[in-house]
């Protein structure tokens, strides 16, 4: 399966998008299925945020449930808020620079912050499951309904 970019040009699904004015933004799926996880190195500023925005569309694109580390990102504006605003929940593995952005801004309840993309896919995989095994609810099982 291959990404089509802005450009024209196709890609594998794990992605290098070329470093734009210090930022570098990496797609590559990841365990479970249909998980994507956007990678992003050096700065977010009002010139790069847009890069950021349209690569975590692109993700969503191909998968259900994407986590964008910001682990390595050493600076980030107020710019990046809106990159970071979609429709979709995101999870977020967040650097101190942008923790520091989005905690002054009153918003970390926003997403969910994770320490690290493993355990941000890890909590996506155990709500997964939470999900498909839960009981059915109370007059659904008087009813009968959940043997249907």
């Amino acid at each position: 399966m291959s990404l089509e970019f802005a450009t024209g040009r196709s890609a594998s699904r794990s992605a290098q998008i070329p470093p734009f004015r210090g930022l570098s933004v990496t797609v590559r799926p990841a365990p479970p299925a249909n998980a994507g996880v956007v990678t992003v190195r050096g700065e977010v500023d009002a010139m790069s945020a847009g890069l950021l925005a349209d690569r975590i569309a692109h993700a969503r694109l191909w998968f259900t449930s994407v986590v964008v580390d910001l682990s390595e990102v050493t600076f980030f504006a107020a710019a990046g808020i809106n990159a970071l605003t979609t429709e979709q929940p995101l999870a977020l593995v967040c650097s101190p620079a942008v923790l520091k952005v989005i905690t002054t801004c009153g918003l970390e309840k926003r997403w969910e912050l994770h320490r690290s993309a493993f355990l941000a896919l890890a909590a996506g995989v155990s709500m997964d499951f939470a999900a498909t095994t839960a009981s059915p609810e109370p007059a659904q099982r008087a009813a009968g309904a959940h043997r249907a």
